[in-house]
């Protein structure tokens, strides 16, 4: 009998992350989350692994995925889903989210077919959604996969009810930093205290305050204020940078989908000649970075009466010194505990897989904390007669 294999996927509104661990030891990918139909026909690549392709089985219809995905698709396709992903609550019905989770969940297998799976859901859908999620997730998965010029090949595996959990996705790196390596409590005092992880992506961030594993709703909320406004701030700007150094004043439109690149060079090359455009990252970033925070300073009582507040996600690097400006010492950062904090959410979803299958319930702890009621010693001295007439004696003053 294999091992058991632990998944953590985390498919976000930029990339899909996931973290498996296998014989002791953990392995993580990421791949674009873009899925398109294949409308070129036959393609020839050389052996990149990040070039995949997805049919069900011979004969069906193919479909890229990834970097693939987004090399072959027209700017509309990429608008219209990323759109869907950024404002629907139900983007796993969609047939590309289902493509996605098979196959970055299958590259992971290890040669297991019933991994041990968590996958988590937005702070603002998570309770509505989770069970859907469950269903629609759940069973058998069959299906045929290509990586750059290597032919074909067929993976399956199936999805056990009880070796699927769905959380949401900031308290997935709640259970990064609390949990080792093997899926144990390390850091007891992060359920103890009342923490907000603030999980800060491409197109939302989402703040979820935890008293232990319980959500407070009044300071968990979803912000409009991510990643996706620098670039479309940075966007209208490096049109009005170019227009003004262009004699002829046409200017050059950046698409959104181009400006990672840009934002970590902080260059730009326009008509030939490379230009430093720092400056405007940077006024961008900090416009929108104070935005957030400000949100967040006002939702979350001023952090008054929160111990920790985790920062994670992909876009947390940048925001970080205007959360640290702000809440000082309160603040931990995932990406403190040695990982990238893009991948805190898949690998707390990891562990969290590894927890959670070998939970065992005992029956003690299970009834002391099914009740309210709190033992206590009665004094040898009070007789059962005198107990049963006055069990309370208040003394009076002269």
């Amino acid at each position: 009998m294999n091992s058991p294999v632990y998944i953590g996927n985390d498919q976000g509104y930029y990339g899909t992350k996931v973290v498996s661990k296998s014989n002791g030891k953990f392995y993580k990918m990421f791949i674009r989350n873009m899925v398109v139909p294949n409308r070129v026909g036959e393609i020839t690549y050389n052996n990149d692994p990040h070039n995949i392709m997805y049919r069900e089985r011979e004969g069906d219809r193919e479909w890229f995925c990834g970097k693939l995905a987004v090399e072959q698709s027209g700017d509309d396709e990429l608008f219209d889903s990323h759109k869907r992903r950024l404002f629907s609550p139900t983007w796993f019905r969609e047939q590309e989210y289902q493509i996605m989770f098979r196959v970055s969940t299958g590259l992971m297998l290890q040669g297991s077919n019933e991994p041990v799976v968590s996958v988590a859901l937005p702070t603002d859908s998570y309770i509505d959604y989770k069970e859907e999620l469950k269903r629609r997730l759940i069973g058998r998965h069959s299906f045929e996969v290509k990586q750059g010029n290597l032919p074909w090949r067929r993976i399956e595996f199936e999805i056990k009810k009880e070796n699927l959990y769905v959380i949401s996705q900031p308290m997935a790196t709640l259970f990064h930093i609390a949990l080792d390596r093997d899926g144990k409590l390390l850091n007891e005092d992060l359920f103890i205290q009342k923490v907000s992880i603030n999980d800060l992506g491409f197109g939302t961030s989402d703040i979820e305050t935890l008293h232990g594993e319980t959500i407070i709703k009044r300071q968990s909320f979803t912000s409009r204020h991510a990643m996706l406004n620098v670039y479309t701030l940075l966007s209208k700007r490096l049109l009005e940078f170019t227009r003004g150094i262009d004699p002829e004043n046409n200017g050059k439109e950046y698409p959104i989908w181009s400006l990672p690149r840009i934002v970590r060079s902080g260059e730009i090359s326009f008509k030939g000649k490379t230009h430093d455009i720092s400056d405007i990252v940077s006024e961008s970033i900090r416009e929108v970075g104070e935005a957030l925070v400000e949100e967040v300073w006002q939702r979350l009582d001023f952090g008054d009466d929160i111990t920790y507040i985790i920062l994670t996600g992909g876009a947390s690097i940048p925001f970080k010194p205007f959360y640290r400006e702000r809440f000082g010492d309160k603040l931990i950062f995932a990406e403190d505990y040695g990982i990238d904090a893009q991948f805190a959410n898949g690998f707390g979803l990891c562990k969290f897989s590894q927890s959670k299958s070998k939970a065992q319930p005992v029956k003690d702890l299970l009834e002391a904390a099914a009740t309210i009621q709190q033992e206590f010693t009665v004094p040898d001295h009070l007789s059962e007669k005198g107990a049963k007439k006055k069990v309370v004696s208040v003394p009076t003053k002269k």
